[in-house]
């Protein structure tokens, strides 16, 4: 039965013109000439609300309306109360029509076009101003005030209740359609719009409203109003148009807090200013809004490219892995084979030439596992990275050549980062060994390796020392080690883009002993 209820049209649209004429009558118990509310209250309605609805959204009107001019019938004239009946709602409909469907006031499902919306509310207040001046002009009763000050209340009027109201509803929408449900209260309280708002704005606004009504004199609260403008500039430069919008309806509310008269001339220049400035700054907040959205995109593409080019990497340490263990295999396979073969030929062949066999098999095992190291140390797998580094091929091909090598490992945070860190380790010492040994003068070269973390996020540090020695760099094989090194050492270019990969920084340093290298690697998110 209830679902029936909600599926009959007649039903939603009297449902939406009972609920539209509620909040108008509410939001006109708190609105004067120069703030009206309600007028805020309509453009919003009217922005939001499917168009099916619109016709309700005028009979809603009609009634409160309808019921004024009845009763004001005798005061002001029929003719008077003919015009009033007319909605308001209903001559703002063809300009907001235009805004959404022909200006693209909204881009997108979610984005606003800030430029289109201050042209709607201009126009809108533009419309219900000379509406009222029509009613005015041909009221029995004769005007409290010249056309000319009732036109720039009513305007100034209509156009900061659209200010106070329809940027913060569709900031609120915006925001809502943006975010998922499960983190919409998280979000709320995570955010710092939210809490730069409540517990820097309002009571900073507040305190304003409290000098600007506390009876300090006229001084004291024009200075006051004037001042209220600042917050709303500070949100904007923070937030963009977002800011604005929170801003601007704080501040229009609280210098109507310091009116000290239903019609005060100094709270009307106040408005102005107040209206001036949500104006311009919606403007600038909404460049500053692209801005923000454009900075953060690039942020989510380049960590959406860092993410990529670790994975590429972390693959193609594990394809090198995959090579290394077959060859491994095919090693084996190998060895078993020769053996087989020089079991059979030692009875065939003179001692010294099965020897030499047995020596060029042994030559042959050697370079295949030399070739398997490189790829993947075996160390690594076996014992894991610390093993790698104090005993991988990179030490000893530098042991093997003469050059001494030691690695020093601090702490336990090494074995909690990310396996793309441990490659990076790994391959970046054999490229800055290489570096380092490219000037043929490197005797010895210490590693060491300290890892921490701050603020939840790990790193590592790195610092490889080459120390001269001309004097102990005659006795190193360098052409021997450069060959071995050769696979690894691609130069610091090469080492910076590595580390790169993963936010880090390479710095090299010339000491009185040699060269230092240092870097530093952040884990991924």
């Amino acid at each position: 039965m209830q679902s029936r209820a909600v599926e009959n049209p007649l039903l939603r649209h009297g449902a939406a013109a009972l609920l539209y004429a509620l909040g108008f009558v509410l939001l006109r118990q708190v609105s004067f000439s120069y703030w009206v509310l309600f007028a805020g209250y309509r453009l919003t309605v009217l922005l939001l609300v499917p168009r099916r609805y619109w016709p309700a959204l005028a009979v809603g009107e009609l009634g409160p309306l309808g019921y004024t001019a009845w009763l004001c019938m005798d005061d002001f004239g029929g003719t008077w109360s003919a015009i009033m009946m007319i909605p308001p709602i209903a001559l703002a409909m063809p300009i907001v029509h235009v805004c959404r469907e022909r200006w693209q006031l909204f881009q997108s499902r979610h984005h606003v076009r800030i430029s289109v919306l201050l042209l709607c509310a201009l126009v809108c207040s533009l419309v219900w101003t000379g509406a009222n001046l029509a009613a005015v002009s041909v009221s029995i009763k004769p005007a409290s005030s010249p056309a000319i000050d009732l036109a720039a209340r009513w305007l100034v009027g209509n156009y900061l209740g659209v200010l106070t109201v329809a940027p913060l509803a569709l900031m609120i929408r915006e925001v809502w359609q943006l975010t998922p449900a499960h983190e919409r209260w998280t979000r709320l309280m995570d955010s710092r719009l939210f809490l730069e708002s409540a517990l820097g704005l309002l009571p900073v606004l507040m305190l304003l409203a409290w000098i600007g009504g506390g009876g300090m004199g006229d001084q004291a609260r024009q200075v006051a109003r004037m001042t209220m403008f600042v917050p709303v500039v500070f949100l904007a430069l923070r937030h963009g148009w977002y800011g604005v919008a929170i801003g601007g309806t704080m501040a229009s509310t609280a210098v109507v807090f310091t009116m000290p008269a239903a019609f005060d001339p100094g709270t009307m220049q106040a408005e102005v200013l107040i209206a001036f400035t949500i104006s311009t700054m919606m403007m600038f907040g909404a460049r500053i809004s692209v801005l923000n959205r454009r900075d953060l995109q690039e942020r989510l593409d380049s960590r959406q490219t860092l993410a990529l080019a670790q994975r590429t990497l972390f693959l193609g340490e594990l394809r090198m892995r995959q090579t290394a263990m077959a060859i491994e295999q095919v090693r084996g396979s190998i060895q078993q084979t020769n053996n087989l073969m020089l079991e059979r030929l030692r009875y065939t062949v003179p001692t010294a030439e099965e020897r030499q066999y047995r020596l060029q098999t042994a030559l042959n095992q050697d370079q295949l596992f030399r070739l398997a190291d490189n790829l993947h140390p075996v160390s690594w797998r076996q014992r894991g990275l610390p093993a790698a580094l104090r005993e991988g091929a990179v030490a000893r091909t530098l042991e093997a050549a003469g050059v001494g090598y030691t690695c020093d490992i601090e702490g336990r945070g090494l074995s909690q980062l990310s396996p793309g860190i441990h490659l990076v380790l790994y391959r970046t010492i054999g490229e800055i060994a290489g570096s380092l040994c490219g000037e043929r003068d490197v005797s010895r070269i210490h590693v060491r390796l300290r890892g921490g973390a701050f603020d939840g996020r790990r790193w590592v540090v790195m610092r490889i020392d080459g120390h001269r020695d001309e004097t102990a760099a005659r006795s190193v094989r360098w052409g021997e080690l450069m060959q071995g090194l050769a696979t690894t050492s691609t130069g610091l270019e090469a080492i910076r883009d590595q580390v790169a990969l993963f936010e880090g920084q390479v710095r090299e340093r010339q000491l009185a002993y040699g060269t230092r290298v240092s870097l530093i690697l952040h884990n991924p998110d």
